[in-house]
């Protein structure tokens, strides 16, 4: 019987540290991860606009295509530069694994945002970035239907190309 409970216990450990780590951030008060089905629903097929803290510690504008299929296309004016990698979710989390290319070279990233919802009012979402430093603040995302960024990123890899 001891075998079973140390395996429940072992099966249970990844749950438990994604809820530790992702909301050790002090998640705002009554908010509840959005689970993993929902946040793909959301942003599966879609462009998504934010801005996130820079290199220089100023906000940069980034776009993200997110492809139903978990391909991921990146552009930033900011630069500029364009990514292509892959996208997940978990209970809480959107996640990409990309390489971004600009006139400076590459950069391979991880990184993950956390999104909470509020439980009295479960239209009020909340989003963090830990890689970027950023603190959990109410967040509205915009989407545009759709890839929204390809011709972008078309343009931006002709101009690399003439250097």
């Amino acid at each position: 019987m001891r075998p079973m409970i140390a395996f429940a216990v072992l099966a249970a450990l990844p749950t438990l540290a994604f809820t530790n780590l992702a909301f050790a951030q002090a998640a705002p008060k009554g908010t509840a991860p959005v689970p993993a089905a929902e946040i793909k629903q959301m942003f599966a097929g879609k462009t998504y606009n934010f801005t996130e803290k820079g290199h220089k510690g100023e906000k940069e504008p980034i776009s993200w295509y997110l492809a139903a299929d978990g391909r991921m296309l990146g552009y930033t004016g900011n630069g500029p530069s364009h990514a292509e990698g892959t996208w997940s979710t978990a209970d809480g989390k959107l996640c990409v694994s990309d390489q971004w290319t600009g006139a400076w070279g590459t950069n391979h990233s991880n990184e993950c945002q956390l999104w909470a919802r509020d439980a009295a009012k479960p239209t009020v979402l909340y989003r963090a970035e830990p890689s970027k430093g950023g603190k959990w603040a109410k967040f509205t995302p915009k989407l545009s239907g759709g890839d929204t960024i390809t011709p972008k990123i078309e343009a931006l890899k002709v101009k690399l190309q003439k250097g």
